[in-house]
């Protein structure tokens, strides 16, 4: 009896086993010939075994990318994000998850994606996702993540399955969806921030953005709550290190924590929700800005006093806890970004580019570098890259070295040798005609044309030995540029905030509603992040606006005064001699085109000499007020007779100006604002600009003769006609003086 319950005993343990300790087997057989076999039926008699439920790690998932989707091209390139961590999340255990999709065309034995975190190489990916996006889960090596920022690189070296020619380096890209790019942490409790110097943990949601929900008693309804909110906005933008904010009322806290989404409590401690009791006793002795944990875990952050004034300075705390300062980068500006002042270098290295050993056709990177407000040289100055590179004995007569600045091309030198050569120190001289204040781009191209690839054998796009060698103590030198403003130009604007940024007090004028006022704070904080400076605005009636000041008004165009909406630059409904809108642009070719001879000569100028007929007028035409589109957003900027500087953002109404606003301030539409008026209409994907005829000049202090000089200089290149004028003055002047000069000196007859 014994021994048959111990047969019976073994027979149980020797069928359950091989399920527990056998792994399963990987099928290789197609998917089209899988056979299903049926579950194997349970004998009778046969105690059923139920494995212990085993209980999934919690996770926390943070999207990390502040875009729509990240795009590799070419045969290199990279792109860094930054994305914030608190101290929990950076310790806990984590894997990065994305998907990607590449050109067909793409050699996959010969093309890879890297991904670096904190310059540590996690994984060297093959190319090949050519039919369908391919999820790619990396493991993040434990003490590579830190506390605060954390940069995270996509590196793509990409060569063509066939082509050997420049042109095809066109034709291969890589791209990154931002909805399925993620930080996943494993462990419970990561989720909640509970200081104010993790503000930028907050980061993005799935679709790159970042949200900020205003819960306030009475919408901002008086001119004090909507400074203290200008202010506080601006500071929020600052902490979190984000390009903008998507800024929405709401009534109560979100139901969980979600990334990308901020709950902000602004409001007096007597007018503080239930939800938020915990804070209104230490709100109610004083200022007060803190996380306060709520019910639904959601990331909130209380700023609260006894009053608004109070209110206004709880804010400080957060740029103070928080700065925006160069170790805490952009998420969307990774690399380091150098002021060029007069005079300065700045070499690969510190932007950010590697030591380069090239075997492809076409090599780009990228760098960035900002100036001052005050950058005047667009007409007349060169930027100068020494260059120290070297080229091998394949490389064609043909080949060259481009440079682009903001997009447009800029310099192009070509490759003469024919048996290699050795760039030491060589300077190339690079127009600044495209630079602008603020934040700039520069692109170094390398186009090579080869002996080798002319054959194009099998596999010889990823085989080819180094062709080019780049070293990155190659440097930038800026020379003495002058120093003034123009007036109105509105990319000073959107590059460093000028003239407001400096101002201890700018008024600005809101007009009614909820949509207005979230216009306005939208506007504020990309003008905050742009320059990475605050703006100390002061909400006041419209009807108490100076032209004597520098002002902002946001409006919609009906909103305004008839006294004050003709120093907008922007027409109102009906205003004669308006200039703009969709029946300007419709009616330009009305009329067919037309030939004179002062339009040959106008078309001789341009292409032979590069003279635009604006250069050759002596008294440029009157700014005509422009006249928005439907429902499109429109931003002015005019000099007022008195001196002031008025800023207006406008529409038709306050729910478009809203919704115009929000589209404005991405940052590639807020790039492309330039100009005394910019607009952008709903169905449009790009802004349309209006460029000032009327310029003025504002010269900063202390007076130099020598600042003097360079402004004439940059200010008779683009006045050809007064230059000449002076030039013969000044021959007109000389003979005068030589002639009596020698009438002194000489012998009478």
């Amino acid at each position: 009896m014994m021994m048959r319950a111990l047969l019976s005993s073994a027979a149980v343990i020797a069928a359950l086993s091989p399920a527990w300790a056998q792994p399963v087997p990987f099928d290789m057989t197609p998917e089209n010939d899988l056979v299903v076999q049926p579950a194997p039926q349970a004998v009778p008699g046969t105690p059923t075994v139920t494995p212990a439920p085993v209980a999934a790690p919690a996770a926390f998932e943070r999207p990390i990318l502040p875009f729509d989707s990240l795009r590799l091209t070419g045969e290199e390139d990279k792109h860094g994000i930054v994305v914030y961590l608190t101290e929990a999340q950076a310790a806990a255990p984590a894997t990065l998850d994305f998907s990607f999709i590449n050109a067909l065309v793409v050699a996959p034995e010969i093309s890879s994606l890297r991904v670096r975190i904190n310059n540590t190489e996690i994984s060297n990916t093959a190319i090949a996702s050519s039919s369908a996006a391919t999820p790619v889960s990396l493991p993040v090596p434990a003490g590579v993540l830190r506390a605060g920022p954390n940069m995270i690189e996509f590196r793509a070296s990409q060569r063509h399955r066939t082509d050997c020619t420049v042109d095809s380096t066109y034709q291969l890209w890589t791209e990154i969806k931002s909805t399925d790019a993620k930080l996943v942490l494993a462990g419970a409790g990561l989720a909640p921030i509970q200081q104010l110097t993790d503000l930028a943990a907050v980061g993005v949601d799935a679709q790159g953005d970042t949200a900020l929900r205003l819960i306030t008693a009475n919408g901002l309804a008086d001119a004090q709550a909507q400074s203290a909110a200008m202010r506080i906005a601006q500071q929020i933008g600052l902490s979190m290190r984000v390009p903008k904010l998507d800024i929405s009322f709401a009534d109560a806290p979100s139901e969980a924590a979600t990334p990308g989404v901020l709950d902000v409590a602004i409001m007096p401690a007597a007018e503080l929700p239930a939800e938020l009791e915990a804070a209104r006793a230490q709100a109610s002795a004083g200022p007060i800005a803190a996380m306060v944990p709520v019910a639904t875990g959601a990331y909130t952050l209380v700023i609260s006093g006894p009053n608004w004034e109070s209110i206004a300075r709880a804010g400080d705390a957060i740029l103070t806890a928080a700065p925006a300062s160069n170790d805490r980068p952009r998420l969307d500006l990774p690399y380091p970004l150098p002021m060029m002042e007069e005079g300065t270098n700045a070499s690969m290295a510190s932007l950010g580019v590697d030591r380069l050993e090239f075997n492809g056709r076409r090599f780009t990177t990228t760098m960035q570098f900002e100036l001052p407000s005050d950058f005047y040289a667009y007409r007349y100055g060169e930027l100068e890259l020494v260059l120290e590179a070297a080229y091998s004995r394949d490389v064609l007569p043909g080949s060259e070295i481009d440079i682009y600045t903001n997009g447009q091309i800029a310099s192009a030198t070509p490759m003469l040798r024919t048996e290699g050569g050795l760039l030491k120190d060589t300077r190339i001289r690079i127009p600044m005609t495209n630079l602008r204040p603020g934040r700039n781009e520069a692109t170094f191209a390398v186009n090579l044309q080869t002996r080798s690839d002319v054959a194009c054998g099998a596999g010889w796009t990823g085989s080819a030995p180094t062709r080019f060698v780049l070293s990155n103590n190659s440097y930038f030198h800026m020379p003495d540029y002058a120093r003034a403003t123009t007036v109105p130009d509105l990319q000073v604007l959107t590059g460093s905030s000028w003239p407001y940024v400096d101002e201890a007090n700018v008024p600005a004028a809101i007009g009614q509603g909820r949509d207005t006022v979230l216009s306005a704070l939208m506007f504020a904080t990309r003008l905050a992040t742009a320059s990475n400076r605050m703006i100390n605005f002061t909400i006041i009636p419209e009807a108490d606006l100076s032209p004597e000041q520098d002002a902002v008004l946001i409006m919609p165009t009906g909103a305004v005064s008839q006294t004050n909406i003709g120093r907008t630059g922007v027409a109102a409904a009906g205003q004669p001699g308006a200039q703009g809108g969709d029946d300007s642009l419709l009616d330009q070719f009305a009329g067919g085109e037309t030939s004179s001879p002062l339009t040959n000569v106008e078309s001789w100028l341009r292409e032979h000499l590069g003279v635009d007929t604006a250069d050759l007028r002596l008294i440029p035409p009157p700014d005509t007020p422009y006249m928005p589109g439907a429902e499109a957003v429109v931003v002015s900027q005019t000099h007022q007779p008195e001196g002031g500087v008025w800023t207006f953002l406008t529409s038709t109404s306050p729910a478009t100006l809203r919704a115009g606003t929000e589209r404005l301030i991405d940052t590639v539409m807020w790039r492309e604002i330039a100009g005394r008026v910019s607009a952008l209409a709903p169905g449009d994907n790009e802004v349309t600009s209006v460029p000032a005829e009327m310029v003025s000049i504002v010269v900063p202090e202390p007076f130099s003769p020598t600042n003097l000089r360079r402004i004439a200089a940059n200010w008779f290149s683009g006045n050809i006609l007064y230059f000449t004028f002076a030039i013969v003055l000044g021959a007109v002047l000389l003979m005068l003086m030589t002639s009596r000069m020698l009438t002194r000196i000489g012998r009478p007859s």
